[in-house]
């Protein structure tokens, strides 16, 4: 069962946070200073982190610090309404938070957030990505190896994001969708097998024609980091 570890200003903001993702099924804990909140994710890379931030400065700050620190936990910031503003909240976004809302928040949203963003996995801006011939780089989605260059799209480099955290995994449709979207705005589920037409078109071409995402028929796709090799049933000739 995953854990929501809570930093908030007064003890009373704690506890409703705190009971509020009991009751969405998530253990809780919560830490009174921004050291200890650090040091609980650290020894529990697959908490979710939940900031409660009087000030936007503050809620920046404390997510750039703890990227830079190495931090890789999903962090949920709940902000002042009079500090939530477009700007501010897109600051802390592009500090390393995974998610900002206004606070006080709503108790069945903030539920079904966490829920979210528990499906979403961990946080991955910098995740690095070793194929047979290249190397990803998730933050930039830039490809690399063998003297060649390939670029993929931020939802390209997102498909390979949930593959490859469960390689040799196949993951349904379904699985990917929500990866990527979380069950909001969600396009028709046939994005999936365009997404994966254009990842395995640019990929293949990097590793030297070696494709590194299977189709397991029936269930999904699957990350296979050494590539692999189609297989034909006995007494059926191989197609030319």
């Amino acid at each position: 069962m995953k854990r929501v570890i809570v930093l908030a200003p007064s003890r009373d903001i704690e506890h409703s946070l705190r009971s509020a993702a009991e009751d969405a099924g998530f253990e809780s804990d919560g830490q009174p200073l921004p050291p200890e909140f650090c040091s609980a994710l650290y020894r529990d890379p697959d908490a979710i982190g939940v900031i409660r931030a009087t000030y936007s400065s503050f809620a920046a700050l404390t997510c750039r610090n703890y990227r830079k620190a190495g931090v890789r936990n999903i962090l949920f910031v709940l902000l002042d309404k009079q500090e939530a503003h477009p700007g501010p909240m897109s600051l802390i976004l592009r500090c390393g938070a995974d998610d900002v809302q206004p606070a006080p928040i709503d108790r069945n949203e903030f539920m079904a957030r966490l829920k979210m963003l528990a499906r979403r996995g961990v946080y991955n801006d910098h995740l690095i990505i070793q194929m047979p011939g290249c190397v990803l780089d998730a933050e930039t989605g830039n490809v690399e190896g063998g003297g060649k260059k390939q670029h993929l799209t931020t939802t390209e480099a997102r498909v390979m994001m949930a593959l490859a955290r469960e390689p040799e995994r196949a993951l349904s449709k379904d699985e990917l969708m929500d990866r990527l979207y979380g069950g909001e705005d969600e396009p028709e589920r046939k994005i999936i097998d365009v997404l994966i037409c254009k990842l395995r078109r640019k990929l293949v071409e990097m590793n030297g024609g070696l494709d590194v995402v299977e189709t397991v028929w029936g269930r999904g796709y699957r990350f296979v980091p050494k590539g692999f090799e189609p297989r034909y049933r006995k007494n059926v000739r191989a197609p030319r």
